[in-house]
């Protein structure tokens, strides 16, 4: 029996799966008089300039396909940043059997009825590419769906017929723009900034992060700003991540120079009128991860068309083990997702705030996959010793923020060990607040784990939450049991479905023909990251872009999916007079 609690919220109750969470409005945010804060920025990047750069799009070299015989690209493996206050080299025992969020997804495993996700809107091939990870990841926007992979060709797509438009090479846009941006490097981001309607098109180099502004709504017009922001240590800002917020686009990265959770505030509100940004701010937020030798805040993304409350921080987020990160202090009953504030203050640096971590209680679950410093987890069919990369250490891309007027809620997912012998399984949460609140007050909503009682490996999890409440999740797929070869799998539920749980069927986007086999440096390398993001236009279709592997290439892959039902209950509040967030 479901009944609608408010205008986006939903409580379920079926016999063992009356609970949200174990901690569910129990869990608040830590008191603020106990979190550390820092006063001030602690580094300043300078002021940047950007190039104004207009190209014919249209006439930019495409991007040839790769085939066999063609040079493999050879990339940076996997930056390694030891905690610098000493790691944790043995965990506390796990001290449970099976993850105690798999007996409620057991419990509604089975043929079930999709929603109307099972048959995909558009499914179609994306890049192809051999010798690194994919690190593919995609957004949509007005009119276009834009992927990009390493290193780093980008390919527009028509989001209403799936046709490609163009490919192209990030780096040409940046041809005479005197920034440092041609050298095509990879670790692409790509964020539509909705409440601006303009496209965000980033990667690294060395040294730097390089940000593709569009000038327009229309990413083809070939009008771009470009800003090259040094990284904080003049070193390589690993696997970086931005999120939209509504005063800065907020950034945490991977700075093995700076014992990683590196964490940038760059100004918006200048870069989205091309002019000098000004200084970037950045924090090293502390205290450390002792079991990881990667370590990354994740930045909240805003999607939708409510802004949060005035004076809210941008939030980053990561989750903790901690059997796995303490050497003191283990509680057995709970682990964590950490939650940071970055409050920022363009014009007076000092008057800058980071502020966390703020632990919010979760079930316990285990990040100890193959030893806590071993990246390599992943079995895969007829590859014998050729395992895949968990990417067990950050909160995956991305961790998805929406106001929905009465309750505001982040969404977020990572990988997890799910019966104490490596078997991969994602876990998932909900956190919400009030919606008139700044400073404290998250929760765990709800919290799930995706694994299905089988012999599936099930990893690189993206999700995110349309308008009325509805969740999509993809993975990446592999079973050396049943000849499952690295696939691309997705699941979701209805806001009314049972809590804690992705009951609406696992479906196949493709399945994989092939082990993956990458040459040194790059063995055993496997996506990075997969995204999940939501149509601005209708708030209801999502779209997937991950990786899976074929005969002689790692390809990717984009789907789109709509439930059946979104737009239903906004309708139905906005008939009735509320003012909320609907687009109906």
């Amino acid at each position: 029996m479901c009944e609608a609690k408010s205008s986006r919220q939903f409580r379920c109750s079926i016999g063992l799966l009356s609970f949200v969470s174990a901690f569910a409005g129990q869990a608040q945010q830590a008191d603020r008089s106990d979190v550390p804060v820092i006063q001030g920025a602690q580094t300043v990047t300078g002021v940047v300039f950007p190039a104004h750069v207009s190209v014919d799009m249209f006439n930019l070299p495409a991007v040839e396909p790769w085939q066999p015989g063609d040079p493999i690209q050879v990339r940076l493996p996997r930056q390694v940043s030891p905690p610098q206050s000493g790691i944790v080299t043995n965990p506390a025992p796990r001290g449970f059997d099976q993850d105690p969020l798999l007996e409620a997804q057991l419990a509604v495993a089975g043929p079930i009825d999709g929603g109307g996700i099972e048959m995909p809107i558009l499914n179609q091939d994306g890049f192809s590419q051999i010798g690194s990870p994919s690190d593919v990841i995609a957004d949509v926007g007005r009119q276009y769906y834009i992927q990009m992979v390493n290193t780093t060709p980008v390919r527009i797509f028509d989001k209403f017929t799936g046709a490609e438009v163009m490919t192209f090479e990030l780096s040409d846009l940046a041809v005479g723009s005197g920034t440092g941006c041609a050298e095509n490097r990879g670790d692409p981001v790509i964020n539509f900034d909705q409440l601006a309607d303009r496209w965000i098109l980033s990667e690294f180099t060395l040294t730097s992060i390089c940000v593709y502004v569009s000038a327009e709504t229309d990413p083809t017009t070939g009008n771009w700003f470009v800003y090259e922001f040094i990284s904080a240590s003049d070193t390589l800002p690993d696997y970086f991540k931005i999120g939209v917020w509504p005063d800065a686009y907020y950034v945490g990265a991977n700075d093995e120079f700076m014992g990683g959770r590196t964490n940038y505030a760059f100004d918006r509100a200048n870069m989205l009128l091309g002019m000098a940004a000004r200084e970037a701010q950045v924090f090293v937020s502390g205290p450390e991860l002792g079991g990881f030798g990667f370590q990354l805040l994740q930045p909240a993304d805003l999607d939708g068309t409510t802004l949060p409350p005035d004076g809210s921080p941008g939030f980053l987020l990561r989750h903790r083990d901690d059997e796995v990160h303490n050497s003191t202090g283990v509680d057995p009953t709970m682990d964590f997702i950490d939650i940071f504030e970055f409050n920022v203050d363009f014009d007076t640096p000092a008057n800058s705030t980071f502020a966390g971590p703020f632990p919010i209680p979760v079930a316990e679950f285990d990040s100890d996959l193959c030893g806590t410093l071993n990246f390599l987890c992943v079995p895969q069919p007829g590859a014998g010793t050729q395992i895949l990369d968990s990417v067990k250490e950050p909160i995956m891309w991305r961790v998805q923020y929406r106001n929905f007027g009465d309750v505001q809620r982040m969404v977020g997912s990572f990988t997890v060990d799910v019966d104490g012998n490596n078997l991969h399984g994602a876990r998932w949460f909900v956190m919400e607040r009030a919606g008139n609140a700044v400073t404290e007050g998250w929760s765990i909503e709800q919290e799930g784990l995706y694994a299905l009682g089988d012999t599936t490996h099930r990893w690189l999890p993206s999700l995110a939450m349309d308008q009325d409440g509805n969740i999509l999740m993809g993975v990446s797929a592999s079973d050396p049991v049943t000849d499952v070869f690295p696939s691309i799998r997705y699941s979701g539920r209805l806001a009314s479905d049972p809590p804690g749980t992705l009951p609406r069927g696992e479906f196949s986007l493709i399945e994989g023909s092939a082990a993956n086999f990458v040459p040194p440096p790059n063995v055993g390398r496997w996506g990075d990251y997969a995204s999940v993001t939501v149509d601005p236009d209708d708030d209801c279709t999502f779209y997937l872009s991950s990786e899976y592997n074929e005969t002689s290439t790692s390809s990717t892959r984009l789907g789109s999916f709509r439930f059946d039902s979104c737009g239903e209950v906004a309708e139905e509040f906005f008939m009735d007079g509320f003012e909320g967030t609907a687009n109906p």
